[in-house]
C-alpha cells in the first residue's frame, strides 16, 4: 500500500510540491485511474506503485490515491491523504469534500462537518459543499439547518434534487415533511 514514512512526508509532513511526471511515470497514473474507475483497485494501487518513489508525493498521484482508498475502504488512509491535499491547495474544493468524506468514516460526522464549514467559506458558491453539509446536518439532528442548505445547494446546481431524492442522509429531512 501506499507508504506514509519519512520518505515520502518527510520529517514534518512536508508541502506537496509542484513536479511533472516523466512518460512512463504517467502512463502509470493513467493506468490506475483506469483500474479504479473499473473498479480494480488493488491493481491501481499496484500501478502507482510503479511510479518513481521521488515524486509519488504530487498532487497528481495523490488524487488517484484518494479514489483507491475510497473504493478500498481505507478511510483513516483516505483522510490522511487528502487531508494533505487540502491542505496543500484550499482552492481545490474537491479535496476538502475527500477529506471531510473520509473523516467521516474514520472519526465523526462533527469532525467532517467542521472541515465542510472551513471549506465552504473558502467557496461559498460551490453546491456539493452546501449540499454534504445539508446531509450532516441531517444527521446531526438539525433538520431546519439541513433545509436551509439544501435549499442553497438547489439555487446553486438544480441538478442536486435529483441526487437529494435517494439519499439516505436526507432521510430525517424528508420525515419531518411527512408529518
Amino acid at each position: 500500500m501506499f507508504p506514509l514514512e519519512e520518505g515520502v512526508w518527510g520529517n514534518r509532513g512536508s508541502p506537496i510540491v509542484p513536479h511533472a511526471l516523466i512518460p512512463d511515470d504517467q502512463r502509470h497514473r493513467t493506468a490506475a485511474e483506469g483500474y479504479a474507475a473499473l473498479g480494480m483497485y488493488l491493481d491501481a494501487d499496484a500501478e502507482l506503485d510503479g511510479i518513481d518513489p521521488e515524486v509519488r508525493h504530487v498532487a497528481e498521484v495523490l488524487t488517484v490515491r484518494v479514489s483507491i482508498y475510497a473504493g478500498l475502504e481505507k478511510w483513516e488512509l483516505m483522510r490522511t491523504v487528502a487531508g494533505r491535499l487540502a491542505a496543500h491547495d484550499p482552492a481545490d474544493a474537491q479535496s476538502a469534500i475527500s477529506h471531510a468524506y473520509a473523516t467521516r468514516r474514520a472519526q465523526s460526522i462533527e469532525s467532517a462537518r467542521r472541515i465542510l464549514l472551513e471549506a465552504v467559506e473558502r467557496h461559498p458558491d460551490e453546491p456539493i459543499l452546501h449540499y454534504n453539509l445539508a446531509c450532516y446536518e441531517c444527521q446531526l439532528g438539525d433538520v431546519e439547518v439541513a433545509k436551509a442548505r439544501l435549499a442553497h445547494a438547489f439555487r446553486l446546481a438544480p441538478k442536486c434534487r435529483l441526487m437529494a431524492l435517494d439519499d439516505e442522509d436526507l432521510a430525517p429531512l424528508w420525515d419531518s415533511l411527512a408529518g
